[in-house]
């Protein structure tokens, strides 16, 4: 199981250990198994340098898709596939956000529970989940989310498709995410402002 720690990081599986936000990529890389860490290269992502608003970085880095060369790494344990962020604007060698996304349910093992606060977001029905997280009471005839932040929780669930019964990535954002507050007042204010594909697709 991986345990979601709000402002601490995430407790790996099998006792690997803690990654605790503010590591450094170095850090970081010792705790995972190296055979199933995969390196990239960039290819369809900008720096943060190269985008015109900070606004648009912010919600790309939200995303995921952001390129940060201290990052550029991921792994898979177990059905899922860690990603990791820095911190933003002037402190981008210290782990501030871990993505979590399931491998489809039809590919490769059953991805392993993803907990917070022992609610497994993989596990139950997007809509259950919306349910029991603070400010997730949605209406009953209200069309499913394909993304929601919770921000006191540091939060942020999404999924391919609306219609899918499940909620597919999390993410979790450390302290070190307040960097950010050069572009915006709020952990998640520039998902809704922003554009994170604004000069990507070249």
């Amino acid at each position: 199981m991986l345990e979601l720690l709000r402002e601490v990081g995430v407790e790996l599986p099998g006792g690997a250990g803690l990654l605790k936000f503010g590591m450094t990529p170095g850090e970081v890389l010792e705790l995972l198994p190296p055979d199933r860490v995969t390196h990239h290269r960039q290819c369809m992502g900008l720096t943060l340098g190269q985008y015109a608003e900070l606004r648009h970085a912010h919600d790309a880095w939200l995303g995921g898709l952001l390129y940060e060369p201290e990052w550029s790494f991921d792994a898979e344990l177990d059905g899922v596939v860690l990603g990791f962020g820095g911190g933003g604007p002037g402190a981008t060698e210290r782990l501030a956000r871990v993505e979590i996304q399931a491998r489809a349910r039809t590919d490769g093992p059953e991805a392993i529970p993803v907990a917070w606060d022992d609610i497994d977001l993989f596990g139950y029905p997007a809509a259950e989940i919306v349910a029991v997280l603070p400010g997730g009471a949605a209406a009953p005839d209200a069309p499913p989310l394909a993304e929601m932040g919770v921000d006191e929780l540091g939060l942020r669930l999404s999924r391919a498709t609306p219609t899918a019964e499940h909620w597919e990535r999390v993410t979790l954002l450390g302290p070190g995410a307040g960097s950010w507050g050069a572009c915006c007042a709020g952990g998640l204010v520039c998902a809704e402002q922003g554009d994170g594909l604004v000069g990507i697709m070249y």
